[in-house]
């Protein structure tokens, strides 16, 4: 299982200058169910530290990508 956090600049329309965070994570399908299980839950806090401390940017959470 992997975790990826892109955070870059961006222009956006409103503000100007932006900081965008993108979040996403892959399933290996070698991982086993408690990995897996684990790394979701990793996922999902880190999405919800994200959404309650970042203001001023932009947040996007792709979720599970393959």
């Amino acid at each position: 299982m992997r975790i990826i956090i892109d955070i870059d600049e961006v222009r956006d329309r409103e503000k100007g200058k932006s900081v965008r965070v993108r979040t996403k994570w892959y399933n290996n399908s070698g991982d086993c169910l408690r990995v897996r299980n684990c790394g979701v839950e990793i996922y999902n806090a880190i999405k919800e530290g994200f959404d309650q401390r970042t203001t001023g940017g932009i947040v996007v959470h792709e979720g599970e990508k393959t």
